[in-house]
């Protein structure tokens, strides 16, 4: 495995702060579906919530999170390269996430995670194709609590 290229690097970081605008909009899931690979995976299992493939069934669970919210705010970090294949063109990012959020119901919602995507160039854009969301800190009940298993 080669370095990743800086060019690659900073397009992956942009690519992990997009989908946190696109997350933390809670008004359209059609930008932050444009993120993802058609086949894309959203492993987050971890954190107690589903793993879900294709876009269909990752747009089912944000819209579902979309309609639960009032508002979100992520805030992320330690951005770090985690795999460049030069061949393929496809590199991973890693990078510490502190999610808030409030629910309609009233409720709350502070974790602290890692996120892992791994993307490649798709039609001149890069796409994740593999997203995963490990914990750093134990996790509220209140995740299940307001996003449990669909």
């Amino acid at each position: 495995m080669s370095e990743m290229p800086e060019d690659v690097r900073t397009a992956l970081e942009r690519h992990l702060i997009d989908y946190c605008y696109a997350v933390d909009g809670l008004e359209d899931v059609g930008p932050l579906l444009d993120l993802f690979t058609d086949d894309a995976v959203a492993d987050f299992s971890a954190i107690g919530l589903p793993a879900m493939t294709g876009r269909e069934e990752i747009g089912a669970f944000y819209r579902a999170v979309f309609a639960d919210m009032t508002h979100h705010f992520h805030f992320i970090s330690n951005f770090r390269p985690d795999g460049w294949d030069a061949d393929e063109g496809a590199g991973a990012m890693t990078a510490y996430v502190i999610g808030m959020g409030a629910a309609k119901d009233g409720s709350s919602i502070t974790v602290q995670v890692k996120y892992r995507m791994e993307c490649v160039r798709q039609g001149g854009a890069w796409k994740c194709r593999h997203y995963a969301i490990t914990p750093m800190m134990p996790m509220p009940g209140s995740l299940a609590q307001v996003h449990g298993a669909r």
